[in-house]
């Protein structure tokens, strides 16, 4: 079994996405992905580690990451719905390449956190 760590996620984070910007990455890459982490700890219930992180949660932290890092580059002026050059207009449409992308990676994450399960706190007696 192979733990990762945050600087672990981070690295395979940085191997999938492309030209993340510098003023994402570094200690801002590993604070996004802890948030993230810690997201995922209140909403199944369960700790999870920022060193030793198992593999069942690998997959919905690296997309929940990715979606939140497709997201700030987003903001960061990397797409646009639409470009105004004198008489000439170009449109993409209904969202740009990044929203989708990471409205589709935000889906995979919930999907697979939701596979994980949520600890309740309550029991039933008879």
């Amino acid at each position: 079994m192979v733990l990762w760590s945050l600087g672990s996620c981070a690295d395979q984070l940085l191997d999938i996405v492309d030209d993340v910007p510098t003023t994402i990455s570094g200690t801002n890459l590993l604070d996004i992905i802890d948030r993230q982490r810690f997201f995922m700890e209140q909403f199944t219930g369960l700790n999870i580690g920022s060193v030793s992180i198992e593999e069942k949660f690998q997959p919905a932290l690296m997309n929940l990451a990715i979606s939140e890092v497709v997201g700030l580059m987003n903001l960061q002026g990397g797409d646009f719905n639409s470009i105004r050059l004198g008489e000439l207009n170009v449109s993409k449409g209904a969202g740009g390449n990044l929203n989708v992308v990471s409205d589709d990676f935000k889906a995979r994450g919930m999907a697979q956190l939701h596979e994980i399960g949520r600890k309740t706190k309550y029991y039933r007696t008879y």
